[in-house]
């Protein structure tokens, strides 16, 4: 529960009367739909949940200031089994999103992923080489080049955001952090089990990125920003600090299987987003997971 609202929300959303949020019920899109009524805001919530369907319908956007475009499949090992359901969903999703506001002259805010691929150097800057190395992140470069397209020659307005590990509440347990934790918390499961221990990433709590999408909705069009900590952490030391945030000592181990085209080390280099807006991430690992068991019914 929101008790108070970061003034990074508040003057962005002084400017807008409705906004419309695809995705509304997924985890970022349920926080942000959260964050904007909290700060006075008319939001149309649209989702699959509430009959809404991104590759085929409509979206009402008559008196609509802004769109947040969330909508679309995730999911590495998912995007692997069904790559043409990620690419219709999250690619042509897109495209069909922009075209409607390119008709009613509104402007979106895009919500993307780490589409880098293996880095050639760390941190990783927005104007590092693109190089997607799985259906999902190719499903999300071609939304993001569809993004450009309709910038340049049908001068919609469009922030492009490339979300890096975000974890919280309400975050499904296929996500490593959720499901790490509630292997934590379950008094039946003697030990944690995961696939690899090693690969590093970087983790940013949901509040910090909720604070990141609206601080950047008065960024200029074509504007691409990542959203991260700046810090990396292995599995192990995300299992590691979860068990000391929840006051639990288990044994834990890994099955090693690693995945396909595993990277094993990401850090966003956030530089333009702090130097555009004066975003700064707020919460800490140990801070965040905290929050996440408390959400999970732990005190």
């Amino acid at each position: 529960m929101i008790t108070s609202v970061p003034q990074s929300s508040v003057e962005p959303a002084r400017r807008w009367k409705r906004v419309a949020v695809t995705g509304a019920s997924g985890f970022v899109g349920s926080h942000l739909v959260q964050r904007l009524q909290t700060a006075g805001v008319e939001v149309l919530e649209l989702s699959r949940s509430r009959g809404f369907d991104v590759c085929r319908d409509e979206l009402p956007l008559e008196g609509v200031d802004r769109i947040f475009h969330l909508a679309g499949l995730t999911g590495v090992p998912s995007a692997w089994e069904q790559p043409l359901n990620f690419f219709e969903t999250n690619a042509l999703g897109t495209m069909r999103v922009l075209d409607q506001c390119r008709r009613h002259g509104c402007a979106i805010t895009f919500l993307s992923a780490y589409i880098y691929g293996l880095p050639r150097h760390l941190p990783i800057a927005e104007d590092h080489p693109v190089s997607a190395n799985n259906p999902y992140a190719f499903s999300k470069r071609i939304a993001e080049e569809v993004c450009d397209f309709f910038v340049q020659y049908y001068g919609v307005s469009c922030v492009t955001l490339r979300l890096f590990n975000t974890y919280g509440p309400l975050q499904s347990p296929d996500f490593l952090v959720p499901f790490i934790v509630g292997q934590i918390l379950d008094r039946g499961q003697p030990t944690v089990e995961v696939k690899d221990l090693a690969p590093k990433r970087d983790y940013i709590y949901i509040d910090d990125v909720i604070d990141a999408i609206l601080a950047t909705s008065t960024a200029p069009s074509g504007s691409v920003f990542n959203i991260g900590s700046g810090f990396a952490y292995s599995v192990e030391e995300i299992i590691q600090a979860a068990m000391a945030a929840a006051g639990v000592e288990k044994p834990y181990r890994s099955i090693e299987q690693r995945r396909r085209n595993e990277i094993d080390c990401v850090v966003a280099d956030t530089t333009a987003l702090r130097f555009a807006t004066g975003w700064e991430p707020h919460i800490s690992l140990v801070t965040g997971l905290r929050k996440l068991i408390e959400s999970m019914g732990q005190p």
